[in-house]
């Protein structure tokens, strides 16, 4: 029916207006230069595909960057060197993810982080704040962050060398596909440049296409270099956050679960949203009318909602009447749509706060039902309790992803472009199973083949998930209750095709893990911010080197918005 939405279209609109109203609330703490913990996220972070779109046919490669590379302007602690070379790579991070920032903001909630993304940092008119609250202008703030990332860079890096890290063939093996997946980039901006003429196409080398997204200091010796810095800082991070977690003592950790129980257990509910749509006016309609065809429409969808709410007596009852109102739809999964278990948290965020309240409110009985109405947003939705608040184990698993969605549109690809995609998968399964099928063989092919980001350079790992945290598909296999370790399967969601190895139960209940986590990310930060604060790592840079390194990446951020501002206007005719 066009009034209610599938599971899947309601919370892609539940995760956007999410997203929007988190970012509102966060907005101060985004302009504030990052925490220790935000800047390494944002950091260690390797995709390298150019954030500006890149579409010249010619350009001078005259950048003399061998010198640039290993002319000092200063350093990280006594026996630490910072190059012109890095100021500018690490520059040059900082901003895209500045401006992915402010793409972010424009996409969810069509509204300004305070970045101009037709500006140079220079040119900005507007001011942000650094992390003590001070007005600075957004040049002042890319520098700060660039001498911290490089500083944060240099300190876990010789931790890492300090506790013994080494990269594996897994993490070379990662190292290369980034490499690789960047040489695809650069010939894909030569053959998509302005000439519309096959013979006139210009073809970018690596170090060409380096030179003209991060500036004539980079190449890929330097870049190889520089990620092999990044994933063993990286390491660093993961190997002491965990050292952490697992020092905690079992009874801080239990006492501070009790503090507020519902802050980690789990209902298991179902749930109908029946929502109001906008109409448009027809044609010759006058306001009147379509003011009086709205109130009808909008009289409907509240109808339909209590009548589901009257219709619902039981479990059974809630899922006939569901199967009743998709039963044009084919393949409707009523397990899929309605049934959820949750956080307290992610049903406030995903439904509403009355209905979380609710449902972990110690008087609400298991197989009680309730309809909550938010009118001015023309929203209904019917709940059935199924269970009463309680703790979910997690368990751990690795993956590797194939997608089958546009990135940047959110689109399926095309029928021809999903099978591709499936026969890769089959493939790199089928190269699993003809090896030795050890978790760390899974992890190598992961680090080479995974598109997911969130775990390409961990070996696609997923560690203490709890239920609902993943897809359905994804969540039904690993909790399976004959699951078992070093179990191997090829998975289909709605973002593509997963490659699942299931690690282990973990047999621990969520919150350990969550309160662990939570306890050493605060941990970590406050060591990070010791790290950065101590004599063995402070930032000397000489200002006369260091300005001439800021102009330089200044110079190249003109060209390529100017760039950017001209195929703007060349695709807006």
């Amino acid at each position: 029916m066009a009034n209610e939405k599938s599971k899947a279209e309601q919370y892609r609109d539940e995760r956007k207006a999410r997203i929007a109203k988190s970012a509102k609330k966060n907005a101060h703490s985004m302009e504030a230069r990052n925490t220790a913990k935000k800047v390494v996220n944002k950091v260690i972070s390797i995709v390298l595909c150019a954030v500006i779109v890149l579409g010249v046919v010619a350009f001078s490669l005259n950048y003399y960057g061998a010198l640039q590379r290993v002319i000092k302007i200063g350093g990280v602690g006594s026996d630490q060197s910072v190059t012109i070379a890095e100021y500018e790579y690490y520059y040059m991070r900082a901003y895209n993810q500045v401006r992915y920032q402010a793409q972010y903001y424009q996409y969810y909630y069509q509204t300004s982080n305070g970045y101009d993304l037709s500006l140079t940092p220079e040119e900005q008119t507007q001011t942000t704040k650094d992390a003590d609250g001070n007005e600075i202008t957004w040049a002042e703030k890319l520098h700060e962050d660039t001498l911290e990332i490089i500083q944060l860079h240099k300190a876990y890096y010789n931790e890492a060398l300090k506790m013994g890290l080494k990269l594996t063939k897994a993490d070379e093996a990662f190292i290369d596909k980034q490499i690789e997946d960047l040489r695809d980039e650069a010939k894909s901006a030569g053959s998509n440049s302005s000439s519309s003429n096959s013979e006139n196409k210009v073809t970018y080398s690596l170090n060409a296409y380096l030179r003209k997204v991060y500036g004539g200091s980079i190449n890929e010796r330097f870049l190889r270099k520089q990620l092999k810095i990044q994933v063993l800082a990286q390491k660093y991070l993961t190997e002491r956050t965990n050292e952490i977690a697992k020092d905690y003592d079992q009874k801080d950790i239990d006492a501070e679960y009790k503090k507020d129980t519902t802050a980690y257990d789990f209902v298991t509910f179902r749930a109908y949203t029946f929502k109001t749509t906008e109409l448009t006016k027809e044609d010759n309609e006058t306001d009147d009318a379509l003011k009086a065809r709205q109130a009808k429409a909008n009289a409907e969808v509240k109808k339909n909602a209590n009548d589901f709410y009257n219709a619902v007596t039981n479990d059974a009852t809630f899922t006939a009447k569901a199967k009743e109102l998709n039963k044009d739809t084919a393949d409707y999964n009523v397990d899929k749509e309605t049934k959820y278990s949750m956080l307290k948290s992610t049903a406030q965020s995903t439904f509403s706060e009355d209905a979380a309240k609710w449902l972990f409110d110690s008087s609400t009985k298991v197989g009680s039902k309730k309809l909550f109405s938010d009118e001015e947003n023309g929203k209904y939705i019917v709940v059935l309790a199924l269970s009463k608040p309680h703790q979910e184990q997690t368990v751990t698993a690795r993956h590797i992803l194939f997608q089958t969605k546009d990135q940047s549109s959110g689109n399926d690809l095309s029928e021809e472009e999903i099978a591709k995609k499936k026969t890769q998968a089959e493939d790199v399964l089928k190269k699993f199973n003809e090896g030795d099928k050890t978790e760390d063989s899974f992890a190598a092919l992961a680090n080479e083949y995974n598109e997911d980001t969130g775990s390409s350079s961990n070996g696609g790992l997923y560690e203490h998930i709890y239920p609902g945290q993943m897809v359905t598909e994804f969540n039904d296999w690993v909790f399976d209750a004959n699951r078992k370790a070093g179990d191997v399967e090829l998975v289909e969601t709605d973002y593509g095709y997963h490659i699942i190895y299931f690690v282990a139960k973990d047999g621990k209940d969520y919150y350990d893990s969550a309160i662990r986590s939570s306890k050493a990310n605060e941990d970590i930060e406050t060591e990070t911010k010791a790290l950065q604060e101590g004599k063995d790592y402070v930032v000397g840079l000489g200002p006369r080197r260091m300005n001439y390194a800021e102009k330089r990446v200044l110079k190249k951020i003109k060209y390529l918005v100017e760039l950017s501002n001209a195929n703007s206007s060349s695709s807006a005719r």
